[in-house]
This record gives structure tokens, C-alpha cells and sequence, in this order.
């Protein structure tokens, strides 16, 4: 694992890419996303969230039965249609940027796959945030003309007892594309 040098903490977000090139994302519903075979996996024990709740996300999941200090481990599924053509290369050149800004960034894992035929960008580490120390898995990808975001996120100290499900949630994307 490496902390990130604060010279790399200068890129570009994924955001202000997006704003930079005057590109708006519209979200899409779990029924368009499910149209387009993106659904997240809900491992056994995990429940969606009721979709109003989180507005702008695809889906969420949470895994009620192992909440602590009020943070649930959860996915968050955001499929959003691009308003104009972007560079998808550019665009994922960015992605790496947003986790790497998390308040004590510690990369444990970092690399370019392609979501079936789309460029994809995975990223795994952990941060630090009231109180909490997280670890987080995050791949985006640009299909088409959709981004699309997927982040699990649970206690750094349940990593063991939940690697399975986070892995299942990870390949359950991939699935509906390889």
C-alpha cells in the first residue's frame, strides 16, 4: 500500500472534467440501467435501498445486518447518460483523481480493464473520515454514451468477513458485460 504524493492530488476530478468540457450527466433509473445490463449483484444478507432516498444514484445497497457507529457498508450504482460525446480515455484519466483527494488516501490497488469492450478504470484503498476508517473499491467505466460509477464501501475491519460479497458486487458489474 502507498499514500499518494500530494503532487498527484492536482489532477483533474471526474466532476470537473465534465463541467470543464460542458458535459452534463442525466441520471438513469434502475429500469434504463437494467435496459443497458447494468445492475449491481446483491449479495445474500444485502438489501436496496429505497430509491428515493439517494437521488441521483442508479441503486444503492446496504448491508443492514452489520451497521457500526451508524456507517452501513453499501454499493452505489450511478449510470448517467453524457449530454454530448466525450474522449473516454480523457474522461477515465480522471477517475482515479476523486478517490485519490479522500482525506489519508492509502492505495492498496489501481488499474486500466475494460468493462467487456469499454475502457474501465478500478480503483481499491482506504481513507479516513469522522471517526471511520473505510476501505472502498471504485470502477468507472464509459459505455457508450453513459458513465458509469460503481463504489463499495465498508469499515476497513470488517474487509475480511465481507471480501465475498465486495467481490461479488465488483464481478456482478462485469458480469453483464465480459
Amino acid at each position: 500500500m502507498t499514500e499518494v504524493p500530494t503532487g498527484q492530488r492536482e489532477a483533474m476530478t471526474v466532476a470537473q472534467y465534465l463541467s470543464t468540457n460542458g458535459i452534463e450527466v442525466a441520471a438513469a433509473d434502475r429500469d434504463e440501467a437494467a435496459r443497458l445490463g447494468f445492475v449491481a449483484a446483491t449479495p445474500a444478507g444485502w438489501e436496496s435501498a429505497p430509491v428515493g432516498q439517494f437521488p441521483g444514484a442508479t441503486e444503492v445497497l446496504v448491508e443492514p445486518g452489520l451497521v457500526e457507529n451508524g456507517f452501513a457498508p453499501n454499493a452505489v450504482l450511478l449510470v448517467g447518460r453524457l449530454s454530448a460525446p466525450v474522449d473516454p480515455q480523457a474522461l477515465l484519466e480522471c477517475s482515479f483523481t476523486d478517490a485519490r483527494l479522500l482525506p489519508g488516501w492509502v492505495e492498496s490497488e489501481s488499474h486500466s480493464a475494460d468493462l467487456g469492450p469499454w475502457p474501465s478504470r478500478f480503483i481499491r484503498g482506504s481513507f479516513t473520515v469522522e471517526n471511520l476508517h473505510l476501505e472502498v473499491t471504485t470502477r468507472y467505466a464509459v459505455v457508450d454514451q453513459f458513465l458509469v460509477q460503481l463504489t463499495v464501501t465498508v469499515l476497513v475491519d470488517q474487509v475480511d468477513r465481507l471480501a465475498f460479497d465486495v467481490s461479488a458486487i465488483n464481478d456482478g458489474l462485469l458480469a453483464g458485460h465480459a
